[in-house]
């Protein structure tokens, strides 16, 4: 397993568990992601709850892919070539955030 998958999953157990700040949450993105510019601010902000960010982020990481709201409310999926990436969360934005790094996390294993 990478270093940088490792990294990612880490980073997404922060966001799960809610204990990402500020400082350590952008440059825990930016040494482990290859996306620079807003996109580590937006990861931030869809941490802290904002729809507006989620999708920028997902707009800019993952283009083309969809975003499905799942009926309890408290979950995201996103989904492409069949595969699912999902997030679960009371907070939407969050729970998009966390599908998004799920689906990060697969690329990583992508040849």
């Amino acid at each position: 397993m990478s270093d940088r998958k490792q990294a990612l999953q880490a980073l997404r157990d922060k966001v799960a568990a809610g204990t990402c700040d500020h400082g350590s949450f952008l440059q825990e993105w930016h040494e482990n992601t290859a996306y620079s510019g807003g996109c580590g601010l937006n990861a931030h902000k869809a941490y802290d709850g904002s729809l507006d960010a989620a999708k920028a982020l997902h707009d800019a990481v993952l283009p083309g892919l969809i975003w499905v709201t799942l009926i309890d409310g408290y979950g995201a999926t996103i989904a492409v070539s069949g595969d699912e990436y999902s997030g679960q969360s009371p907070d939407p934005a969050r729970a998009w955030l966390l599908a998004i790094l799920s689906a990060l996390i697969a690329k990583e294993d992508a040849p």
